[in-house]
C-alpha cells in the first residue's frame, strides 16, 4: 500500500512540472506580464493536438503550422507594450502566433518563427491595446515531434513612445530589450552611424542641473571575458511630440551616436573625456563619444542596440556634473498643459464617438489632432465648445495619440479605439 501511495505522490508531480495550458484558446490560462525581466515557465505540446478551425485561430501564417499547439493567453497592460519572448528546451525550432478578440473568433495580429535566438519565436510589440486580453499560440515549427519550451512575458521599451524614463545617477536594467518592437526607427542611414535596429531598447531622461553629461553603459556578461557589443543613438529634443514626428525614414540628426565594433574593458560604452568624435560609425573605433555640455531642463531620447542578440541585460552610470531630474510632474510632456483637463477623451476605450472635454471655458477655437503610432496624421477636429463630441468611426482598431492644441497650450493622450 506504502509503495501505491508513492507512485501516485511522484506521478502528481510529475503531471505538475509544467505551467498550466490549453489546448484551445478559451481554456487558455494567463500568463504575467514581467515589469523588468522575464521570468520563464516551462511548457509542452506533448499530449496536445493540431487545430485550425475558426474557433481554433485558423491557420498560422507563418512557421509550417500543422504540428500540436498549446495555447496562453495575458492582459495588456497600461502601456500597450509587451515582448512574449520564448527560448529552447527539447523543442529548439519553434514559432508563435497572438490574436486577440473573443476566445471563440479570434483575430489575427502577428506571427514570428525566428525572431529570436536558436530559431525560437519573439514577438515584440508596442501598439496592443490596454486592457485586452491577447492570446498566444506555440508549436515546433523544425519536426512533427512533441516536446518542452520555456516563454515569458515582460514590458516591451523597444519604442520610442514606450521609452523607460530614468532619472538616477545609476540605472540597472537586469534584461535587455527582446525585439525591435512595432516601429522599425533605425534603419542604417548614415547620420545615426549606420546603426540599424537590433534588439532595441528606447531610455528617455531630463536634465535637471547644466553641467557637463558623461554616461558609461555596462553591459552584462554572457560567458566568462564575453560582453554584449551595443550601439547606440542619442537624440535632444524638447518637443513633446518627439516620437510622434520621428520620420523613420529621415531620421532626425542625434547629439552623438556610436556603432563602433571596438569595446572598452568589460564591453564599455558611452560619453566621456577619452572620446575623439561625436559620431562613430561601424568598425573598429573608439567606443567612447567625448562628453557634451547641457542645460536643465533638456529632454534627450536615447536608443540601444545590442548586436549580439543576447538577453542579459545592462547598466548605464551618469558621471558628469550634471544631473537628471526625477520630477515627472514637470517632464516634457506635461510643461505646456496648464488649464488643461488631463483626460480629456471621454470615453476610452470608444467605438464610433467620443466626448472631448477641455475642462476649461474656451475663448479661442482648438484642435485636436489624432495621429498613428507610426506618427501619421489620422485625423484633425476643430473643437469649438469646452464639452463637444467627435465622430471617430472611421478609427480601425488599435491605439492612437491625440493632440488637443491652442494657441500657447497643447496636451497629449493616448486614445484607444475597440469596436
Amino acid at each position: 500500500m506504502k509503495k501505491i501511495i508513492l507512485l501516485v505522490i511522484l506521478n502528481f508531480f510529475c503531471l505538475n512540472i509544467y505551467f498550466s495550458q490549453s489546448n484551445t484558446p478559451c481554456g487558455a490560462p494567463l500568463l504575467t506580464v514581467n515589469t523588468l525581466n522575464c521570468s520563464y515557465v516551462t511548457g509542452t505540446t506533448v499530449g496536445a493536438t493540431y487545430q485550425n478551425d475558426a474557433a481554433n485561430g485558423g491557420t498560422p501564417s507563418c512557421g509550417f503550422p500543422g504540428t500540436p499547439d498549446v495555447w496562453y493567453s495575458f492582459i495588456v497592460p497600461a502601456s500597450g507594450a509587451v515582448s512574449v519572448a520564448t527560448t529552447a528546451g527539447t523543442i529548439t525550432d519553434g514559432a508563435m502566433a497572438v490574436y486577440h478578440g473573443p476566445c471563440n473568433n479570434l483575430q489575427f495580429i502577428d506571427c514570428s518563427d525566428d525572431a529570436g535566438a536558436s530559431f525560437m519565436p519573439i514577438i515584440d510589440r508596442t501598439d496592443f491595446i490596454p486592457g485586452d486580453t491577447i492570446h498566444i499560440r506555440f508549436w515546433n515549427a523544425g519536426s512533427s515531434s512533441t516536446g518542452t519550451f520555456h516563454i515569458c512575458l515582460v514590458q516591451a521599451h523597444s519604442d520610442c513612445h514606450a521609452a523607460s524614463f530614468i532619472c538616477n545617477q545609476m540605472e540597472v536594467f537586469p534584461q535587455n530589450a527582446l525585439g525591435n518592437g512595432t516601429i522599425t526607427e533605425l534603419m542604417g542611414q548614415s547620420n545615426i552611424c549606420g546603426s540599424p535596429e537590433f534588439q532595441s531598447h528606447w531610455l528617455k531622461f531630463k536634465i535637471g542641473n547644466s553641467g557637463t553629461l558623461v554616461f558609461m553603459i555596462y553591459p552584462d556578461s554572457t560567458a566568462t571575458g564575453f560582453y554584449p557589443d551595443y550601439d547606440w543613438v542619442l537624440f535632444q529634443d524638447n518637443n513633446p511630440n518627439f516620437c510622434t514626428n520621428y520620420d523613420t525614414v529621415n531620421p532626425p540628426n542625434p547629439v552623438a551616436c556610436n556603432a563602433s565594433s571596438s569595446m572598452g574593458a568589460n564591453g564599455i560604452t558611452g560619453i566621456d573625456p577619452s572620446g575623439t568624435s561625436y559620431f562613430t560609425p561601424p568598425g573598429p573605433g573608439n567606443p567612447m563619444c567625448p562628453s557634451i555640455n547641457v542645460n536643465a531642463g533638456e529632454i534627450y531620447y536615447m536608443v540601444l542596440n545590442n548586436a549580439n542578440a543576447t538577453q542579459s541585460g545592462f547598466q548605464i552610470h551618469f558621471t558628469g556634473t550634471a544631473t537628471l531630474d526625477c520630477n515627472q510632474s514637470v517632464d516634457v510632456e506635461n510643461t505646456d498643459n496648464a488649464g488643461f483637463s488631463e483626460n480629456y477623451i471621454e470615453p476610452n476605450p470608444a467605438s464610433d464617438l467620443i466626448t472631448i472635454n477641455t475642462g476649461i471655458m474656451l475663448r479661442e477655437a482648438m484642435t485636436l489632432n489624432i495621429y498613428t503610432v507610426l506618427g501619421q496624421l489620422a485625423g484633425s477636429e476643430t473643437i469649438w465648445h469646452n464639452k463637444q463630441q467627435i465622430n471617430v468611426s472611421y478609427l480601425t482598431n488599435g491605439v492612437y495619440i491625440t493632440e488637443l492644441v491652442s494657441k500657447n497650450k497643447r496636451q497629449n493622450n493616448k486614445l484607444i479605439i475597440r469596436k
